[in-house]
């Protein structure tokens, strides 16, 4: 082991992709073919003057001095690895991962974060590729044994939830070149954030709990505030992410102060909104119930009934989702598993400079000391007063960085002394007095007190937040006496160096945050200055003000950059409404709710308040601002399928405004014509909604809004595309026209995928042109709305370009999950033209999915629409082309499998629930374009 390079070194990672399966299917013909791939793969690596560190299962981790000579034995080993015959099995297939960095030798084995990378780029790799980090790429000079080419695939996000990072692929003769997209964090529905500093030890922790969650259906970390729950809860939930086909995802409870928001919060994460007939828990757990994903419930511990009473009912329709939850205690429902989260491992008082440095409350000290000291070490000099610091904080991971971020102004041992000082007069004298539970709060406090006035006065002001804000926010609500306006940016980056404050600038904003326990401290602190009213009132008003700015934006060019924006601060808005209501000031609410934007010129995460608590405060309706409330009700109850109440109130709101006067900005003409266009469409009258809509383009323009008046014209002609195909012409052309003139990305995407449907049979070619521009537009903006998927689920059959028709159709089809808001005539129509798609390439799945569509239509007639008396007479076009896209799937399939089988098959479809049948639809066009990619927007 002398001769192990040391210092600078490259790693290299190989591993057999399915080597699971193949060891199943072939266990004898694999001991063979496996002792030929070690052959080959050893032979490589030190023809190339690397070193075998150990295996990894069914594959290699080596190590090399220069990254020239790493690429070079991964082009050889690919090589003969691909010219080997090898039989039974079929070819052994080897992705590889390579990064350089710095690493320790100790106890027989390498250490460090550079080894974490190499193995994580090569989990991301697929069989027969070989990439590389930034680093290594940057090392290889030119002089390689092998003439290669780094392909740049871009920045990705490994599954360390450290920042994203620079990937290359090795292209070489005799190489393969074209993959699937690396299967790095980005490729599996997640959002889990990233984190801003290494995760530092708990590799033990992290691989058990990995296990555990493959056994438990709930699992719950506990432990004191700061021990590292939820750090360790998203570490987990990245390593387990490739299991879920639906992803991991973290729901944020701290923000929740109110515990009837816990169902409003998970339902946010996944954008769930009530479906018809249902509430919105019901349409959260109904949603769940096919999906196969991990759910992370952080900071559970003030809402503990709501979430335990979730989880049961979670569990109780989701067979297949697993809730990994953090609390100070255990949720208290049948099944859970409790795990306590303990301190780190701290250094006894006789370890030796080694001994130390490899303890994991050492390592995270020296890691977080560097972030501020880069040359900072832990050596022979300071290694015992460092392993007190860690000691005097029972390993407490938050209390650690909290002292690591004092290393610029004090060195180890006066941190050492000043920390037993400190604690010595919190207890009296006497050192062993504080309980590990109170460690962190004494810490606190003892870092609190070397801050100046202002900045301890910040970071209370601070604790007003939910879920971080921007600079602009911090100085409009926390800059007053003793805080200089002037001087807030400074004081603020005093707290980020002092870890106090989290600092997030992975988004188009830089947001500042401070960690739950933090936040608790600073609350306290607020409270005994008396400001906490004083603080939530102008934290109130700024967000009032600053979802008016946005309402502004959202008619122009910018609407969607400025609605990601109102999504961001989607709890800070939550907690404004919470604090006018809680203090029963009606025109604090009122102005709130006004400035909000109607919500479907929202993006991303959709803000919504409840307009019932506001209509029900003292004076509600004499209160101009009651008009808009009335209306939004109108929309909630709309969205709910009351259709009814939805007329009644929003009838009740125009007879508002003209009785009050009208609310600034508030265009209630112009949405309420909107709102009864939807119900007029729900009850089968296309014409009468377009009719609506052509109205509320009316009202748009009067009110002098032109981008608004290209949606609704676009509405319009959607709604006439069968039933007057000349008419949806001329207004998909008007409107596109229109919404190109005002550069409002919204009306454009919409108003493309409409002219593409209205061109799809008389102009073919130039409709897809149309199609193509639309969804990467859409894909380019990242707005995903349903209607226009519905839109080019349809329009992408006509054209026969199933590819894209399946890729839409996938989408429009979780959004229905998600809301269940499509008719089941079109909801039955996707369903039909998806099989179409895969009834060549997978006529099995397609045969199932064509027997699904009758569990759709039970809820509707053959006809899409009631009879239009204002329409001649004639053959409802959509229903023929659904019936001539089925005849043509059938006489496929029965092609393929012949009647008898093709009847079973669909038996199978017909036996699943409507969420069974989109869940299953979705899982095999998934499967199919994922083994099958092309270049489709």
């Amino acid at each position: 082991m002398a001769e192990l390079p040391s210092g600078t070194v490259t790693f290299l990672f190989t591993d057999v992709e399915g080597s699971t399966r193949l060891w199943e299917e072939h266990p004898n013909e694999m001991q063979d073919a496996l002792a030929r791939h070690d052959a080959l793969v050893r032979g490589a690596v030190e023809e190339s003057n690397g070193h075998i560190v150990k295996f990894t299962g069914d594959g290699f981790h080596a190590a090399f001095s220069t990254a020239n000579d790493a690429v070079a034995a991964a082009v050889v080993a690919q090589r003969s690895l691909g010219a080997e015959l090898w039989g039974a099995t079929g070819p052994l297939r080897v992705r590889m991962g390579m990064h350089t960095g710095q690493a320790q030798y100790r106890d027989g084995d390498y250490h460090g974060t550079a080894l974490n990378r190499a193995a994580r780029l090569m989990d991301a790799a697929h069989g027969g590729q070989v990439v590389v980090s930034g680093v290594t790429a940057a090392l290889v000079d030119g002089h390689s044994a092998e003439a290669v080419d780094l392909v740049p695939l871009g920045e990705h996000r490994l599954r360390d939830l450290a920042e994203p990072i620079a990937v290359f692929q090795l292209a070489a003769p005799g190489l393969e070149r074209d993959f699937p997209a690396l299967r790095s964090l980005a490729a599996f529905p997640s959002n889990l954030p990233a984190q801003l500093s290494s995760f530092v030890g708990r590799e033990g922790d992290v691989a058990e709990l990995a296990q555990v969650l493959r056994e438990k259906r709930l699992v719950t970390l506990t432990g004191v505030g700061g021990v590292g729950k939820t750090r360790l809860a998203l570490q987990v939930a990245a390593e387990v992410l490739p299991r879920f086909r639906d992803g991991a995802w973290l729901c944020e409870l701290a923000v929740v102060r109110d515990p009837a928001g816990v169902v409003d919060a998970v339902a946010g994460v996944f954008q769930v909104t009530a479906r018809p007939g249902l509430s919105l828990e019901e349409s959260l757990v109904a949603y769940l119930g096919e999906q196969e994903l991990l759910l992370v419930l952080d900071n559970c511990e003030h809402v503990l009934r709501p979430v335990a009473a979730l989880v049961r009912a979670i569990e109780g329709a989701s067979p297949r989702v697993r809730v990994l939850a953090t609390s100070r205690e255990g949720l208290s429902v049948r099944g859970e598993q409790i795990i306590a989260v303990a301190s780190l491992e701290v250094p006894d008082n006789t370890s030796s400079p080694e001994a130390v440095s490899a303890c994991e409350a050492v390592r995270l000290f020296m890691d977080r000391a560097q972030g501020v000291k880069a040359n900072f070490v832990v050596d022979a000099g300071n290694a015992d007063a460092v392993a007190q610091v860690c000691r005097r904080l029972d390993g407490v991971p938050l209390a650690i960085e909290l002292a690591a971020a004092r290393i610029t102004t004090m060195n180890p041992g006066e941190l050492a002394r000043r920390l037993d000082r400190g604690f010595r007069l919190l207890t009296g004298g006497d050192r062993d007095a504080v309980e590990r539970h109170q460690t962190l709060r004494a810490t606190i406090d003892w870092s609190y007190d070397l801050l100046t006035e202002p900045e301890q006065r910040l970071l209370d002001r601070l604790s007003v937040f939910a879920g971080g804000c921007t600079l602009d926010a911090v100085e409009a609500v926390c800059a007053d006496d003793p805080i200089d306006m002037g001087d807030v940016y400074e004081l603020l980056a005093n707290l980020v160096a002092r870890s106090l404050v989290v600092v997030d600038d992975t988004g188009p904003d830089t947001r500042y945050r401070l960690l739950e326990t933090i936040r608790q401290y600073g609350e306290e602190r607020l409270a005994e200055h008396e400001e906490t009213d004083t603080l939530r009132a102008r934290h109130c008003d700024w967000y009032s003000d600053f979802a008016s700015v946005v309402q502004g934006h959202s008619y122009g060019p910018a609407q969607i950059e400025w609605g990601a924006r109102l999504a961001r601060d989607h709890d800070n808005l939550l907690a404004a409404m919470a604090f006018a209501l809680a203090t029963r000031d009606l025109e604090r609410a009122m102005q709130l709710l006004g400035n909000l934007p109607d919500t479907m010129l929202q993006v991303d995460d959709i803000v919504i308040f409840d307009p019932a608590p506001l209509l029900a405060l003292p004076g509600a309706t004499d209160h101009p601002g009651s008009a808009v409330a009335l209306l939004r009700a109108a929309r909630q109850a709309e969205s709910r399928g009351n259709d009814p109440l939805a007329l009644e109130l929003c009838d009740q709101a125009l007879a508002a405004e003209q009785r009050l006067g009208p609310a600034a900005d508030a265009h209630l003409a112009m949405f309420a014509c909107s709102l009864r266009g939807q119900v007029a469409l729900r009850a089968g009258s296309q014409r009468e909604a377009a009719d609506h809509n052509v109205d509320a383009a009316r009202h748009a323009r009067a009110d002098d809004l032109p981008s608004m008046t290209a949606y609704f014209l676009g509405v319009g002609s959607s709604m006439l595309r069968w039933l007057d195909p000349a008419a949806a012409l001329s207004l998909a052309t008007e409107a596109l026209a229109l919404a190109r003139q005002t550069g409002a990305p919204i009306p454009v995407i919409r108003n493309l995928m409409n002219l593409a449907a209205a061109l799809a049979l008389a102009d073919p070619d130039q409709a897809r042109v149309l199609l193509d521009e639309s969804l990467r537009l859409a894909a380019t903006l990242d707005y995903d709305a349903g209607g226009i998927f519905n839109d080019a689920v349809y329009t992408a059959g006509r054209l026969a370009a199933w590819p894209t028709c399946l890729r839409t159709a996938t989408r429009a089809l979780h959004l229905q999950l998600r809301s269940g808001g499509t008719a089941p005539i079109y909801l039955a129509g996707i369903l039909n033209l998806v099989a179409r798609g895969l009834a060549e390439p997978r006529p099995e799945p397609a045969a199932v999915i064509q027997g699904t569509v009758g569990i759709v239509l039970h809820r509707a007639t053959l006809n899409t629409a009631t009879p239009d008396t204002r329409a001649p007479a004639q053959t409802n076009t959509v229903a023929t082309f659904i019936a001539q896209v089925r005849h043509d799937t059938t006489q496929r399939i029965v092609a393929a499998l012949g009647e008898p089988r093709m009847r079973e098959l669909r038996a199978q479809g017909a036996a699943m629930t409507e969420d069974q049948a989109y869940t299953y639809t979705r899982t095999h066009i998934d499967d199919y374009l994922a083994t099958n990619p092309e270049r489709l927007p």
